[in-house]
Protein backbone atom coordinates (compact mmCIF):
# COMPACT_ATOMS: atom_id res chain seq x y z
CA UNK A 1 0.00 0.00 0.00
CA UNK A 2 1.30 3.28 -0.67
CA UNK A 3 0.14 6.23 1.48
CA UNK A 4 0.96 10.26 0.10
CA UNK A 5 -0.83 12.97 1.98
CA UNK A 6 -1.25 16.88 0.41
CA UNK A 7 -2.41 19.24 2.73
CA UNK A 8 -4.45 22.49 2.05
CA UNK A 9 -7.10 24.44 3.76
CA UNK A 10 -6.83 22.61 6.58
CA UNK A 11 -7.59 19.46 4.95
CA UNK A 12 -5.58 16.24 5.12
CA UNK A 13 -6.11 14.71 1.47
CA UNK A 14 -4.89 10.93 1.59
CA UNK A 15 -3.87 8.94 -1.49
CA UNK A 16 -4.34 4.84 -1.30
CA UNK A 17 -2.65 3.19 -3.98
CA UNK A 18 -2.82 -0.94 -3.56
CA UNK A 19 -4.86 -3.66 -1.87
CA UNK A 20 -6.42 -2.24 1.44
CA UNK A 21 -6.80 -5.70 3.25
CA UNK A 22 -5.84 -7.36 6.16
CA UNK A 23 -1.70 -7.14 5.09
CA UNK A 24 -2.41 -3.20 4.62
CA UNK A 25 -4.90 -2.01 7.00
CA UNK A 26 -2.28 -1.88 9.44
CA UNK A 27 0.18 1.22 7.62
CA UNK A 28 -3.12 2.84 6.58
CA UNK A 29 -4.29 3.22 10.58
CA UNK A 30 -0.68 4.23 11.41
CA UNK A 31 -0.73 6.99 8.89
CA UNK A 32 -4.37 8.12 10.21
CA UNK A 33 -3.58 8.14 13.67
CA UNK A 34 -0.32 9.81 13.53
CA UNK A 35 -2.54 13.01 11.64
CA UNK A 36 -4.80 13.09 13.97
CA UNK A 37 -1.99 13.41 17.32
CA UNK A 38 -0.50 16.11 15.04
CA UNK A 39 -3.95 17.56 15.58
CA UNK A 40 -5.46 17.25 11.89
CA UNK A 41 -9.51 15.95 12.17
CA UNK A 42 -10.04 16.47 8.59
CA UNK A 43 -9.43 13.94 5.82
CA UNK A 44 -10.92 12.77 2.39
CA UNK A 45 -9.13 9.89 1.21
CA UNK A 46 -9.31 9.52 -2.25
CA UNK A 47 -9.35 5.58 -3.49
CA UNK A 48 -9.00 6.08 -7.29
CA UNK A 49 -6.28 3.88 -7.39
CA UNK A 50 -7.31 1.12 -4.61
CA UNK A 51 -8.68 -2.28 -6.26
CA UNK A 52 -9.48 -4.30 -3.24
CA UNK A 53 -10.98 -3.34 -0.07
CA UNK A 54 -11.39 -5.73 2.97
CA UNK A 55 -13.79 -6.02 6.19
CA UNK A 56 -10.60 -4.42 7.40
CA UNK A 57 -10.07 -1.80 5.39
CA UNK A 58 -13.63 -0.97 5.96
CA UNK A 59 -13.21 -1.06 10.10
CA UNK A 60 -10.45 0.90 10.11
CA UNK A 61 -12.29 4.07 7.96
CA UNK A 62 -15.75 3.29 10.09
CA UNK A 63 -13.77 3.82 13.25
CA UNK A 64 -12.00 6.86 11.61
CA UNK A 65 -14.92 8.54 10.93
CA UNK A 66 -17.11 7.95 14.15
CA UNK A 67 -14.41 8.92 16.29
CA UNK A 68 -13.20 11.91 14.45
CA UNK A 69 -16.73 13.25 13.99
CA UNK A 70 -17.53 12.49 17.69
CA UNK A 71 -14.17 13.31 19.53
CA UNK A 72 -13.24 16.18 17.44
CA UNK A 73 -15.83 17.57 15.33
CA UNK A 74 -13.90 16.35 12.52
CA UNK A 75 -14.73 14.29 9.21
CA UNK A 76 -13.29 11.32 7.29
CA UNK A 77 -14.63 11.62 3.91
CA UNK A 78 -14.16 9.03 0.23
CA UNK A 79 -13.77 9.65 -2.77
CA UNK A 80 -12.86 8.00 -6.24
CA UNK A 81 -14.10 4.22 -5.52
CA UNK A 82 -13.64 1.72 -8.22
CA UNK A 83 -16.95 0.52 -9.03
CA UNK A 84 -16.04 -2.97 -7.28
CA UNK A 85 -15.00 -1.47 -3.95
CA UNK A 86 -17.96 1.10 -4.00
CA UNK A 87 -20.01 -2.45 -4.65
CA UNK A 88 -18.19 -3.82 -1.46
CA UNK A 89 -19.30 -0.45 0.65
CA UNK A 90 -23.41 -0.81 -0.88
CA UNK A 91 -22.94 -4.68 0.32
CA UNK A 92 -21.45 -3.68 3.67
CA UNK A 93 -24.29 -1.00 4.19
CA UNK A 94 -21.69 1.48 4.73
CA UNK A 95 -21.97 3.64 2.10
CA UNK A 96 -25.50 4.59 4.08
CA UNK A 97 -23.05 5.80 6.90
CA UNK A 98 -20.35 6.88 5.21
CA UNK A 99 -20.35 10.52 3.03
CA UNK A 100 -18.93 8.91 -0.25
CA UNK A 101 -18.10 11.52 -3.13
CA UNK A 102 -17.79 10.47 -6.89
CA UNK A 103 -14.27 13.05 -6.95
CA UNK A 104 -12.30 14.92 -4.63
CA UNK A 105 -13.22 18.17 -5.29
CA UNK A 106 -17.02 17.56 -4.43
CA UNK A 107 -15.63 15.98 -1.18
CA UNK A 108 -13.68 18.91 -0.08
CA UNK A 109 -16.83 21.34 -1.23
CA UNK A 110 -18.62 19.41 1.13
CA UNK A 111 -16.46 20.47 4.24
CA UNK A 112 -16.60 23.84 2.80
CA UNK A 113 -20.37 23.80 2.97
CA UNK A 114 -20.41 22.70 6.80
CA UNK A 115 -18.45 25.61 8.01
Amino acid sequence: MNITEEMKDNISRIYLEGRFDANTCADVEKFIREKVEEGKYRFVINMEKVPFIASAGLRVILVFAKELRQKFKGDLLISNLQSSVERVFEISGLKNVLKIYDNMENALQSFKIEN
